[in-house]
């Protein structure tokens, strides 16, 4: 299966291992595994190669979801007291641009029209609708929103000032924070401020959605990375553009997104169940590593991504 034209040989190569192990005090039968975990494609990024496994073995198929995201649900027959899954890719990302940090000013209120204002609207509905209007009067008794008819760096100023006003915090609970708690605590994880970004913007008017992959950062390159997480506005002379609040700039080469939802359930990395005798107890242990790799230096002709355990 072809997956990719060569990149130009300017864009270096990260290579990332993502390893997930579910430990049991016994052994429990698996339901099926629901796994995003496959990187997205596009003009800013290419997918070199993947191997997805899982011990013990799964059937692993592909499909893609109405998000057109790239799902693989894992199947898996034995029993056992541990579930490791280990997903490696390589992709090739495109240096920084120039003009990378430069604020995109963009009007107000949102000019989304046409069969795009169509098909924006599941991204236009709330997840906590009751915190809509706290949220524009926060937003707004910060001195940033703009009044109609206005141009400004709307969501520049806004993913600086949750990086400011929030301080990150890892949290291993599952779910997210609602937006108005992550503003009482002043402090969240970086889905809990992708939330707060995006419910902020669509009480702005701006369609946003819900971003779930990786960041290389100094923490992966050392082997003890983890999942992140940021949020897209959907600006119509621009597109998708991500914005990272937790670091408070927008996305660059070191995000590696792997699947995008109107709602933050709708991609969560590994999603399964198990059933075993009764009290069984489980814990998790993830462990996520990058590293820089040099540039494909000629086509490589055809890269699979494989799809069986070993």
């Amino acid at each position: 299966m072809k997956i990719f034209t060569a990149p130009p040989e300017t864009w270096e190569q990260i290579e990332l291992t993502h390893e997930t192990v579910y430990t049991y005090t016994a052994p429990v039968k698996f339901s099926p595994h629901r796994l995003v975990l496959r990187p997205r494609e596009g003009h800013d990024i290419r997918l070199n190669t993947m191997n997805l496994r899982t011990y013990p073995e799964s059937k692993i198929s592909w499909y893609r979801d109405m998000l057109d995201n790239s799902i693989a649900v894992a199947e898996i027959s034995e029993e056992s007291s541990e579930l490791k899954i280990v997903s490696e890719f390589t992709v090739s990302v495109p240096p920084k641009a120039e003009d990378g940090d430069a604020p995109i000013y963009v009007p107000h209120p949102s000019l989304v029209a046409g069969i795009e204002q169509m098909v924006a609207v599941p991204y236009f509905q709330f997840i906590y609708p009751p915190e809509v209007e706290h949220l524009r009067n926060w937003f707004s008794g910060t001195g940033l929103a703009p009044k109609p008819g206005q141009k400004a760096a709307i969501f520049d100023d806004m993913a600086i000032l949750i990086h400011r006003v929030i301080k990150y915090r890892r949290r291993e609970e599952s779910g997210v924070q609602s937006p108005a708690e992550t503003l009482r605590l002043a402090s969240g994880s970086c889905r809990d401020m992708a939330v707060l970004m995006m419910e902020t913007s669509r009480a702005l008017g701006y369609p946003a959605r819900f971003v779930s992959g990786y960041m290389e950062s100094g923490n992966s390159q050392v082997g003890r990375g983890s999942t992140h997480a940021w949020a897209e506005i959907y600006l119509p002379a621009y597109g998708w553009t991500g914005y990272d609040p937790s670091v408070g700039r927008r996305v660059g080469p070191g995000h590696i997104a792997v699947g995008v939802s109107h709602h933050p359930r709708g991609v969560m990395p590994v999603a399964g169940g198990f059933t075993g005798i009764t009290g069984v107890g489980t814990t998790l242990k993830v462990g996520i590593s990058t590293k820089r790799l040099p540039p494909l230096q000629s086509p490589p002709g055809e890269g699979q991504v494989q799809g069986q355990s070993q």
